[in-house]
């Protein structure tokens, strides 16, 4: 991990990621995921195969690090609670997600979350009242359990656990839209498809067919103001067959209904400038 000054892009630090993961070998690590947080001048980042969280004090003589250990096997994506204080953090080979208080290097809640759970860039939502964070999973042959997880912000209890058509990947909201989108991603039969979770029923009320047969369509993503959403399709196979290749396929968020198509070669993720300002998705910062 390589710390560098903003401004000027000099190299300040170098942090090699290693460490004993949850059954007691000394491991070499990814970096699962790295955020910054607004809770403290800290850099936050999951060693993937270690199974440990650090947290990088950004403004102590040599950055010193707080490693929290045994927080699960396989780290990989992770999201913050909106005022930056807590970590969720997804843990494939244990099926849950890892919810850490940073300000006390503690794992505060376990939560079960379905097989092989994948948040992407997560997504946080006000529902009839309550703050509610949204995790997906991508499952696996052995444990196919494809359904969105829903939990408390504030508590950590899981809410509800909403089933889906297949594995999903990167959930994404938008303050001023009615619908969490959910990505149906792989090489199956829905694998083209997207899903609609009504925020204030917690139901899926729609699912919507993006074009392109054979390779998924991913990483849904909300326009600024939320008026539109486009998502990348026909990632693989249809490219793969020499069908035409990529789309960014872009839909109004109210009606679903597609506005423009723009061809892209092997779209992937394609993000929103307003992340910049947004500690996490779904409560982005209004835009004028």
């Amino acid at each position: 991990m390589v710390i560098m000054d903003a401004a000027t892009l000099e190299p300040l630090h170098l942090i090699e990621l290693a460490g004993v993961d949850p059954d007691g070998k000394m491991v070499q690590a990814d970096a699962g995921m790295i955020t910054a947080t607004p809770f403290a001048n800290w850099f936050v980042v999951a060693l993937e195969q270690a199974g440990q969280v650090w947290i990088v004090d950004l403004d102590r003589r040599g950055m010193p690090i707080t490693a929290i250990k045994d927080v699960g096997r396989h780290l990989h994506d992770a999201f913050l609670s909106p005022d930056g204080r807590y970590l969720v953090v997804s843990s494939y080979d244990d099926n849950l997600n890892a919810v850490i208080d940073l300000p006390e290097a503690r794992i505060v809640r376990k939560i079960p979350s379905g097989c092989k759970p994948h948040l992407g860039s997560g997504a946080v939502i006000r529902s009839n009242g309550r703050l509610l964070g949204i995790g997906t999973n991508i499952g696996e042959d052995k444990c196919p359990s494809y359904e969105v997880t829903v939990f408390d912000m504030n508590t950590f209890d899981v809410v509800k656990r909403i089933p889906v058509i297949g594995p999903t990947e990167s959930p994404a909201a938008h303050p001023d839209a009615p619908y969490v989108i959910v990505d149906i991603v792989g090489t199956g039969p829905n694998a083209n498809k997207l899903q609609f979770v009504d925020k204030n029923t917690l139901e899926v009320v729609r699912t919507l067919e993006v074009e392109g047969t054979l390779g998924h369509s991913h990483f849904p993503e909300y326009t600024a103001r939320g008026d539109f959403f486009y998502v990348s399709a026909r990632y693989r196979g249809d490219r793969s067959l020499s069908v035409p290749g990529g789309r960014l396929a872009i839909f109004d968020s109210r009606t679903l209904r597609q506005v423009k198509s723009i061809p892209v070669d092997v779209p992937a993720g394609v993000f929103s400038r307003v992340r910049a300002r947004t500690v996490v998705v779904g409560l982005q910062p209004a835009v004028r």
